[in-house]
């Protein structure tokens, strides 16, 4: 089926068409012609007058539920829920069970995937069943073309084990760590500092995720091998990473929307739906990490979508589990929140993720492949209602920029008209 986008702004740093509104033909799954076109062309068409469309969002490292969680999560809500939040595409996380940690964990996603509306990349466990102990089929997932391992959540406290697999996958691969020394963060359910003791919640200090990197850079360096730092969440972590790639280390990092959205004082009334791992943290610390998204320090921006039930949330703050649902409205909240260049957002959230789980290149030219996120400007609630999790503290924020829609596989998917 044809379908033409008329009047699209087109944002891609990549595209000659970069900055120009024009019509773009899409064929099935394929870009024909872009221009000023007619509209006697296509079966269907579609006005994007006051939006602007760029490569399609990546989402670098989501729980999506699947297998183990399904009643948090499945892949069709998740996959749906993506796709609402203006996403093409999703890393998968192993975090129930059985494991992403062999060729059939990664056959199962990459199957389940051809019928979603998105793609979903699975991220290959760094060891077998996440325990630490022994390395997992890296190699074997990598031939099926899985790029990124790390066990989500976990770290890695075998220090042995992480400089094996740094060493690994030197010639095909990334390891993704987790930023937290689990000793020290134990029995924490906040950030600590003031907002801890004046609520009366036990504190996760900053040194439980610095310590953590500081270690982790240390044995990058030694191996010489290619790392990914994912939620980043402190001052120090930013500047570690920062002299790290100073050194000319092979190190990429990442921040959650959720830390450049809330600061600590949002949990005074102990909403449970906040309660995250790494901690959202101070306004100080949310400054630096949007600064370090600017400057090149942060290199992509991740919503780090866990969905939970509402018998895993609602109850006290204690027993609360961590995690934090997104994938449906952070991105609106963070284009609301920030003023960030289209183009800059372009690179954090499609161009960047896409390179770190392997993706091809997208670019908006004729005879390239049609994968989009539309975003549109205007007054939008945000209703959250494709993701079966109970845990998303964005559903029902009033937003003056939204996910219109996106084009994948050759269908467009919107709620809007």
């Amino acid at each position: 089926m044809k379908l033409l986008f008329k009047n699209a702004l087109i944002i891609d740093i990549k595209s000659p068409y970069n900055g120009q509104e024009l019509d773009i033909l899409v064929n099935d799954d394929q870009i024909e012609a872009i221009g000023t076109l007619a509209s006697e062309q296509a079966q269907g068409v579609i006005d994007l007058k006051g939006c602007w469309l760029t490569t399609g969002f990546a989402e670098l490292h989501s729980d999506l539920g699947e297998p183990g969680n399904e009643e948090s999560e499945d892949l069709l809500s998740g996959s749906a829920a993506a796709a609402f939040g203006g996403f093409t595409a999703v890393g998968v996380v192993s975090n129930g069970h059985p494991h992403y940690e062999s060729k059939t964990g990664i056959e199962f996603i990459l199957n389940k995937s051809e019928s979603l509306p998105v793609h979903l990349v699975p991220v290959g466990t760094l060891s077998k069943e996440r325990k630490g102990e022994e390395l997992s089929e890296m190699f074997e997932m990598n031939q099926l073309g899985i790029h990124l391992f790390g066990d989500y959540k976990q770290g890695v406290s075998n220090a042995s084990l992480l400089k094996l697999g740094l060493l690994y996958t030197k010639t095909f691969g990334r390891v993704m760590v987790h930023p937290e020394n689990h000793e020290l963060s134990a029995n924490g359910n906040m950030n600590e500092g003031a907002t801890s003791t004046y609520i009366g919640l036990s504190g996760i200090p900053v040194v439980a995720e610095s310590i953590q990197i500081q270690r982790d850079l240390n044995i990058l360096e030694y191996t010489e091998g290619a790392m990914h730092i994912s939620s980043v969440s402190t001052i120090k972590g930013v500047e570690c990473i920062r002299e790290a790639k100073s050194k000319g280390l092979n190190i990429t990092a990442s921040v959650n929307i959720h830390h450049l959205i809330f600061t600590d004082e949002d949990l005074e009334h102990y909403n449970t739906a906040l309660k995250v791992a790494p901690p959202i943290r101070t306004d100080e610390e949310r400054s630096v990490l949007w600064e370090a998204v600017l400057d090149g320090t942060i290199d992509c921006i991740a919503v780090d979508h866990l969905p939970k039930d509402i018998e895993q949330k609602q109850c006290e703050f204690d027993n609360a589990e961590f995690g934090m649902a997104g994938l449906e409205g952070a991105v609106s909240v963070l284009l609301d929140r920030y003023n960030a260049s289209r183009e800059l957002l372009q690179e954090k959230l499609s161009s960047v993720p896409r390179s770190l789980l392997n993706l091809p290149e997208l670019i908006i030219q004729e005879g390239a492949t049609a994968e989009f996120t539309i975003i549109a400007s205007g007054i939008e609630q945000i209703t959250a209602t494709a993701s079966k999790a109970f845990n998303n503290p964005f559903k029902g924020l009033e937003v003056n920029n939204y996910i219109k829609g996106v084009f994948v596989k050759g269908t467009y998917l919107s709620r809007h008209a």
